[in-house]
């Protein structure tokens, strides 16, 4: 008797979850953070793209990449607006950072071909993330986030403060 009680009553009760189901609001989508635009991997087109991959299995690469990154090229994503600063994105909750690519291409695929940007070499893309985050290749694979610590200690390197050729 009680088996046929709780199957009547389970059975009756199904209209009023179905109810409650379409009343309940949804909980509210959380944003695209991190979520890689791609499931793979990057294929490297830059010796700076080779050091990153190379480093994620090779420890001895990691000082290659980090001097590589201090003296090539990268893509630093800004802001909207006359002066704009540097495009800072949520990471994660709690972690925004400002947007360094390693080619124009990959911030293409991203954030889009029309994004503002300026191409200058690593240590001044760091120098102007000073004291804030940085994410390298965001929502790509793989991708680096440097704390505001991370960002000084790869600026006390030694090297070139130029921001390019002066020609």
């Amino acid at each position: 008797m009680r088996r046929r009680t709780f199957v009547a009553a389970a059975l009756a009760s199904l209209p009023a979850i179905a109810h409650a189901q379409t009343e309940t609001p949804a909980p509210p989508a959380t944003p695209d953070t991190a979520r890689p635009v791609s499931g793979e991997p990057i294929d490297p087109s830059t010796p700076l793209e080779f050091a990153f991959v190379a480093g994620l299995d090779d420890a001895r690469m990691r000082p290659i990449f980090r001097r590589y990154l201090l003296d090539t090229s990268v893509v630093l994503a800004l802001a909207e607006g006359p002066e704009p600063a540097p495009r800072e994105v949520q990471v994660r909750n709690g972690f925004t950072a400002g947007a360094i690519f390693t080619t124009a291409a990959r911030m293409d695929a991203v954030l889009g071909a029309d994004a503002p940007r300026i191409i200058l070499n690593g240590r001044a893309a760091l120098e102007r993330l000073r004291g804030k985050n940085a994410v390298i290749n965001y929502r790509l694979i793989p991708m680096l986030t440097l704390d505001d610590e991370d960002i000084a200690t790869y600026l006390a390197t030694e090297g070139s403060a130029s921001a390019g050729p002066t020609q």
